[in-house]
């Protein structure tokens, strides 16, 4: 399965879901996607606060939330099934390097968070209040790698200093007291692991090496484990600890036995640099991160199992699966879609041509029977997925002040209507006749940037540059009520709870706010 495509810059950081059937990655593009790890295909929309590159993941114990470090000097909380965000995010006074979850959940139910960074500092937080627990524990420079023992009593951090420096972490008797320095790397430690048990960690380096500690006394077990000809960037141990995966700058992944460091066979990443990996809870394939694509290879055989597609002469800007994810389309700046097997990675008959300039979004609708394709030649058009024939004649859209590319395109939940933003208007068409039902909704002033439905599908809300979120009746496309007002800055991106009670709104002012979804009151 892969590359899955997506992200528009590296992809730094990837985590499983629990029971293994989702991906969760976060990018330099200041996002983190939310994926169907069966189908490659995006889960909702990009999840958007961030300002700055997303550096690492972590899934809290239960497997709910998401936490996210940013070298916007933020970490950052998510609903796993929303990808609303919770709470405010939390601060360091530099790059948020790592992030990981108590394992144990010692410190909350939900489990304690503990954090490094450039700042050079480690510190556990408290999930529940946003506050920091105890002194921040201080090193010699900046601090880039961290792990917790699954017991959740010791935490190993290492950086700037070449050591690694494990921590006492009791609860809330957190004394920043130094418990161990372990000294053998030639270079900085950028990544680090402990054993299931806790007994032992695994350490990758900028000089090119693994090593394996014990982590009660300090001492080294074997010599350095080689093979890398370039910096070490990520480790991942498969979930029965009996394997250790690592990525290079040398563009490989390689996998080591435990009882020796013995290299079962090294896999090609491609042209890009490896930047994060992940075993996927069965342990039985490995998800890694290039560039602006996700690789996922089959751990036994060693077989990427699906490879690049190649077809597109300019880049690929969107891409949807089928329900089934027995096919892929991809919508391309070479103003065609194509539609292609993602068994074998085969083309499906000649590229739908019609748009006259760059496919910038795809929409499936509900029932996988009908593509949906904006181009920023101003049109919509519909495609019948078995054939690729068009259906109907184009939409055209244009915002109220003139002419203006579509940001924005959702079906409705009975796969009826289909409603689009552009410029600063709104307009719901039927999917079947093509005709403009309502629109242009007036009311915002200038680009709508975002747009979800009710759940039922009798309302829809908006999201726009003008700094406010509108609610519309979708059958009279009147609005209800006064425009959402609080945050101060472009509102680029809305998301509706799964119950349907709250709607999250994210703004270029670097706040999330959340909204009672029958009267608009702020929560």
């Amino acid at each position: 399965l892969g590359p899955i495509e997506g992200h528009t810059m590296h992809v730094f950081s990837i985590v499983w879901s629990l029971d293994g059937s989702r991906l969760f990655t976060g990018s330099w593009d200041h996002t983190i996607q939310h994926w169907n790890s069966e189908t490659g295909e995006a889960i909702g929309v990009p999840w958007t606060g961030h300002a700055d590159n997303v550096n690492l993941l972590s899934l809290s114990p239960d497997g709910s939330i998401l936490a996210s470090s940013s070298r916007d000097k933020t970490i950052r909380f998510w609903a796993v099934h929303s990808g609303d965000p919770i709470g405010e995010p939390l601060q360091h006074e530099m790059n948020v390097c790592a992030v990981a979850f108590s394992p144990s959940g010692r410190f909350v139910a939900c489990g304690g968070l503990v954090t490094c960074s450039y700042d050079g500092t480690v510190r556990i937080w408290n999930v529940e209040t946003g506050e920091q627990e105890g002194t921040s524990m201080e090193h010699d420079g900046w601090v880039e790698g961290l792990a917790v023992t699954r017991d959740g009593k010791r935490i190993l951090s290492g950086g700037k200093a070449k050591n690694l420096v494990v921590w006492d972490a009791e609860t809330h008797q957190l004394s920043g007291d130094l418990i161990l320095e372990i000294e053998g790397h030639t270079k900085h430690v950028y990544s680090v692991v402990w054993s299931l048990d806790g007994s032992q960690l695994f350490t990758g380096s900028w000089d090119k090496t693994i090593r394996h500690w014990d982590s009660e006394t300090g001492e080294a077990i074997g010599k350095p484990w080689t093979g890398h000809t370039d910096m070490v960037h990520f480790l991942s141990l498969s979930p029965d600890g009996s394997k250790l995966a690592s990525s290079s700058r040398d563009k490989t992944i390689r996998f080591w036995a435990m009882d020796g460091g013995a290299v079962k066979y090294p896999l090609k990443s491609g042209s890009m640099d490896v930047n994060t990996l992940c075993f996927s809870p069965d342990g039985t394939k490995l998800a890694c991160g290039g560039g602006d694509a996700i690789r996922v290879f089959d751990v036994d055989s060693g077989d990427l199992i699906l490879g690049p597609i190649e077809g597109h002469t300019k880049q690929v800007f969107s891409a949807v699966w089928s329900l089934d994810g027995s096919q892929l389309f991809t919508g391309s700046w070479d103003h065609t879609i194509r539609h292609w097997d993602s068994e074998s990675g085969e083309a499906i008959g000649e590229p739908w041509t019609g748009h006259t300039r760059d496919v910038t979004l795809l929409s499936l609708s509900p029932d996988g029977t009908k593509l949906a394709s904006v181009s920023l030649d101003n049109t919509i058009r519909f495609w019948g997925t078995d054939s690729g024939d068009p259906i109907g004649e184009p939409l055209h859209h244009d915002g109220r002040s003139g002419s203006m590319d579509v940001n924005t395109l959702c079906f409705s939940p009975d796969g009826t209507k289909l409603a689009c933003g552009g410029g600063d208007a709104i307009r719901v068409f039927d999917v079947d006749s093509g005709d403009l039902i309502l629109g242009p909704f007036e009311g915002h002033t200038i680009r709508v940037s975002s747009a979800v439905w009710s759940l039922n599908g009798s309302q829809l809300f908006t999201g726009s540059w003008d700094h406010t979120i509108r609610h519309w009746d979708s059958e009279s496309g009147e609005a209800i009520g006064e425009p959402w007002s609080g945050h101060t800055d472009y509102v680029t991106s809305i998301s509706l709870s799964p119950d349907g009670t709250k709607l999250a709104s994210v703004s270029r002012d670097n706040t999330v706010r959340f909204w009672g979804t029958d009267d608009g009151d702020p929560i």
